[in-house]
């Protein structure tokens, strides 16, 4: 996990929901108000960093479930 990611905030998280926009469909994913998301994309749009990041999916769902979000895999809760 890259340290940009490591230092991510809840509100990071939230203020990067602000002006996402369209996505492929994703096995990981996060509810945030009501809104699906990509798990993985999300989080690298929060942490400023390119989808190149080494940041993993497990990574990036680990990290959304430490701020307590709504996870799932492939639309179901984990």
């Amino acid at each position: 996990m890259s340290d940009e990611v490591k230092k991510l905030t809840h509100a990071d998280i939230i203020r990067a929901t602000k002006h996402f926009h369209g996505f492929r469909e994703a096995k990981w994913t996060v509810i945030i108000s009501g809104v699906e998301y990509p798990a993985r994309p999300l989080v690298l749009e929060a942490a400023g960093v390119t989808p190149l990041d080494r940041t993993n999916s497990h990574q990036a769902v680990r990290k959304l479930k430490e701020f307590g979000f709504d996870v799932r895999y492939e639309g179901k809760a984990v």
